[in-house]
């Protein structure tokens, strides 16, 4: 059985070296950490001095972000009211790739929240479930009978979901707020 993020694309170097860009990106400047591919074997993630830790999937890069006293860059608590959200637009592979290292963010963050996310996959005919539980994230891909080209958020929270995934995600002119 897969890792839940190889649901959404599978481990080669350039999805790899995408997730790390995109973690990088998402980590407080302040904590002197940078993540980047190793290999097609996962990720390094290394800190002022040069001491480095492997991470072979998104879950164990954000655990040892979390052991150094890191956290996504301004980063608000989920909470709030059950309700459904859209980000939009959401067409390429860089969205679907900042979404995943999100989702594993959250997990690690926040272990009490509980969020559904439906993914759209614009290269194929589907969309991808995501699952924040108890701090940990699954995934489940499913068809879709026409193409989805915006994430659904639904939970305790999903306005500031929306809100932190619209702030993370890579920018289009003119269409972010």
């Amino acid at each position: 059985m897969p890792r839940w993020e190889d649901v959404l694309a599978p481990p080669t170097r350039a999805v790899l070296a995408a997730r790390g860009a995109a973690a990088g990106r998402l980590l407080e400047p302040a904590s002197g950490l940078r993540v980047r591919a190793w290999l097609s074997a996962g990720y390094l993630v290394a800190d002022r001095v040069g001491r480095t830790v492997h991470a072979a999937d998104l879950d164990t890069l954000w655990r040892a972000v979390a052991e150094r006293g890191a956290r996504p860059a301004g980063w608000r608590p989920l909470g709030g009211v059950q309700t459904t959200e859209f980000v939009e637009p959401y067409d390429d592979d860089r969205d679907l790739t900042a979404a995943a290292v999100w989702c594993a963010a959250v997990a690690r963050t926040e272990p009490d929240a509980h969020l559904e996310l439906t993914l759209p996959d614009p290269a194929r005919s589907r969309v991808v479930r995501v699952t924040i539980a108890s701090g940990t994230v699954r995934a489940t891909a499913l068809a879709a009978p026409e193409p989805v080209t915006r994430v659904r958020i639904d939970g305790a929270g999903a306005a500031e979901a929306a809100h932190h995934l619209r702030a993370r995600t890579p920018d289009t002119p003119g269409t972010r707020p």
